[in-house]
């Protein structure tokens, strides 16, 4: 999770924007009932103020999922691809 609070919003990066705000560690939760937490692999890196909790973010209308034409798998499997490149 330390690794991927590092990083830059991933977000951002496939919006081809600049990040304005700090770092979250999202925790992915597709499947996951609607109270549980996934675990920490299952995190991605979110800007605070717009990707995350912003009213178009992941925890708001997920217009920037929609956009991006992306789930959040699709967002953690670019952050995994990005920490561990092509690890095949």
């Amino acid at each position: 999770m330390g690794r991927v609070a590092k990083m830059a919003c991933i977000c951002c990066t496939l919006l081809g924007r600049t990040q304005e705000s700090k770092t979250d560690v999202h925790h992915v939760r597709v499947g996951h009932g609607g109270a549980q937490r996934a675990g920490d692999f299952c995190t991605v890196p979110l800007c605070h103020d717009d990707c995350h909790q912003g009213k178009n973010g992941v925890h708001g209308d997920q217009t920037y999922l929609r956009i991006l034409k992306v789930t959040q798998i699709d967002l953690l499997n670019a952050t995994i691809e990005r920490l561990y490149g092509d690890a095949r």
